[in-house]
């Protein structure tokens, strides 16, 4: 079981993401909107932020980059957007997020692909 974060503007996709990974056994929480990010991302134990790119008043990779800056531990970030997959992959290994995932992916592919990142190991780049 993981301790997740999912941080949307869109409280339809978000709800859906819940439910999803609650009924594989995660403890999520959700966060509507970007503001208050950082703080949240404080919280001991989490293992997993899924990062809407596009939020008014602040991006994804904007408060990915104040994450990093703010918090100690730092879990690992998916990017998830209305984007189209390719772009969206570049995105995220621009600003080092550990993987994306577009919105328009089915139920499945969201779990399998966070059950992925959840178990691949991090590797520093020195």
């Amino acid at each position: 079981m993981a301790r997740i974060l999912i941080i949307d503007d869109d409280p339809v996709y978000s709800d859906m993401m819940q439910q999803r990974l609650t009924r594989a056994g995660h403890e999520v929480s959700v966060l509507v909107g970007p503001f208050g990010g950082t703080l949240a991302a404080r919280k001991d134990g989490l293992d997993l932020v899924i990062l809407d790119v596009f939020m008014p008043g602040l991006d994804g990779p904007s408060l990915l980059d104040l994450m990093r800056k703010d918090t100690v531990r730092r879990p690992k970030v998916i990017f998830c957007s209305s984007m189209d997959a390719k772009p969206l992959e570049e995105l995220a290994k621009q600003h080092q997020a550990d993987g994306s995932i577009p919105k328009a992916g089915g139920r499945r592919d969201l779990l399998e692909y966070v059950e992925f990142v959840l178990a691949r190991r991090r590797i520093s780049v020195r």
